[in-house]
């Protein structure tokens, strides 16, 4: 069975915060912050404030500390990535992502305390305490993506464990060096290499081989998930197609935008029969074959020249 991802959590845009204030009465480590341990949250522009959900900032205040306990001088920084940086988080399904740099490659010692860590996390009683999603990356695996390298890394639901960095993770460092939200270390442009155009749209050529493996094997037991997720899946074709035409990462919006408008039949009714799907925990086996289809037509697209931005 094929465990389907996010592919392309990033903004097409820029998005502009003010710094983040979190309360100082949040728990992390089964301590409270006092301004000395308060993480710091820059701001990166002047026109717009990041405004969440209190429950997600609380957690944002249980992990940063808790990252400093466990790392101490070998955490160099902390992003957000995902929804969270791009500006489309959603309260009711976005998880919560974040990329964390470190000098050296995570010890034992440190792997066993931060697994301490994220299984305090996912205890509190918080909604989004157990949606923390991302990877610890030392400072050379940061700056380039490698592939076969196996890092740290903690998924939605699940535990923090030493995972292989497929491709994804190509579009991943794109996002934080040029949208992610700087919540402790220097600005990520200096830890991570520029990405090209390029080996954005070779990274999503070869995430979609997987795509459809996924797409041609029909007795998967994931196709019979609600139809919610079948929109997630739809979506995320559109952020690959967006990005196989004109070479960057969109949000979720823009990517269905700029599929509505682009897409030829039967692809575009596709496009607009999956917004009515969002939330919807019923099942249909009718749109299997149709989503199935549209990830099938997806993987098998060629970079095109960009009609609209």
């Amino acid at each position: 069975m094929m465990r389907v991802r996010k592919m392309l959590p990033a903004p097409l845009i820029r998005e502009g915060f003010l710094p983040m204030q979190l309360p100082l009465s949040a728990e992390a480590n089964g301590h409270h912050f006092s301004p000395d341990t308060r993480p710091h949250f820059a701001a990166v522009s002047q026109t717009r404030r990041l405004t969440l959900p209190q429950e997600v900032v609380e957690m944002l205040a249980a992990l940063l500390p808790g990252m400093r306990e466990a790392l101490g001088d070998n955490l160099v920084g902390v992003y957000l990535r995902g929804s969270l940086a791009m500006g489309d988080f959603d309260p009711l399904t976005s998880d919560l992502d974040f990329f964390a740099v470190t000098e050296d490659p995570i010890s034992e010692a440190e792997f066993t305390d931060l697994a301490a860590l994220h299984a305090r996390l996912a205890a509190l009683p918080n909604r989004y305490a157990s949606d923390l999603e991302g990877p610890y990356l030392d400072r050379a695996a940061a700056h380039r993506f490698r592939p076969g390298e196996r890092h740290p890394t903690i998924a939605r639901g699940e535990v923090l464990a030493w995972h292989g960095h497929d491709y994804n993770w190509v579009l991943e460092r794109w996002m934080v060096r040029e949208h992610g939200i700087m919540l402790l270390g220097p600005d990520p442009a200096t830890l991570i290499a520029s990405i090209a155009s390029d080996e954005l749209r070779a990274a999503v050529r070869l995430r979609l081989r997987d795509w459809d493996t996924w797409a041609n094997q029909p007795n998967d037991p994931d196709w019979l998930l609600p139809q919610g997720h079948k929109a997630y899946v739809v979506e995320t074709m559109c952020r690959a197609l967006y990005t196989l035409a004109c070479g960057g990462l969109a949000t979720k919006p823009h990517s269905v935008a700029w599929a509505l408008a682009t897409l030829p039949e039967p692809w575009h009714s596709t496009v607009e029969h999956a917004q009515a799907w969002h939330g919807d925990q019923t099942t249909d086996p009718n749109t299997v074959q149709e989503v199935m289809r549209f990830v099938q037509w997806t993987a098998a697209q060629e970079a095109e020249q960009c009609p609209m931005t």
